[in-house]
C-alpha cells in the first residue's frame, strides 16, 4: 500500500514515550519550542547562547527520532495528552497493518 505525503502514516511515527528520556533542561527547551519560540527567544528566556539552544534541540531531535521542530512539538503535546497518545497508538497499529498488506 502506498501512502500519500499528507497521510498520517507518512514519515517517522511519533514516539511520545521518548519524551521521558529528555533531561529537565531539554524539556524546558522543548516546551518553549512547542510554544512557538525561536532559538533567539529561547536563548534570551533561558539566559544561554543560541549555540547552546541549538545543541539542546539537536539532542532533542535525536532522542525523539524527529527531523523538525513541528514533529518535536507534536511529540511533546501527544506525550502530555492521554487521548492523543491513544490516537497515536491507533495510527501506529493501522500503519503496521497497511505495511503488512
Amino acid at each position: 500500500m502506498q501512502t500519500h505525503p499528507w497521510s498520517p502514516y507518512a514519515g517517522p511515527p511519533l514516539c511520545p514515550e521518548a519524551v521521558e528520556d529528555l533531561t529537565e533542561r531539554e524539556l524546558q527547551v522543548l516546551l518553549l519550542v512547542a510554544s512557538g519560540y525561536s532559538n533567539r527567544e529561547i536563548s534570551r528566556r533561558m539566559t544561554v547562547t543560541e549555540r547552546t539552544v541549538k545543541a539542546h534541540i539537536t539532542r532533542i531531535f535525536e532522542k525523539l527520532g524527529v527531523e523538525s521542530r513541528v514533529q518535536a512539538a507534536l511529540t511533546f503535546v501527544v506525550s502530555r495528552c492521554p487521548a492523543c497518545s491513544a490516537l497515536v497508538a491507533h495510527d501506529r497499529a493501522a500503519a503496521d497493518t497497511a505495511r503488512e498488506a
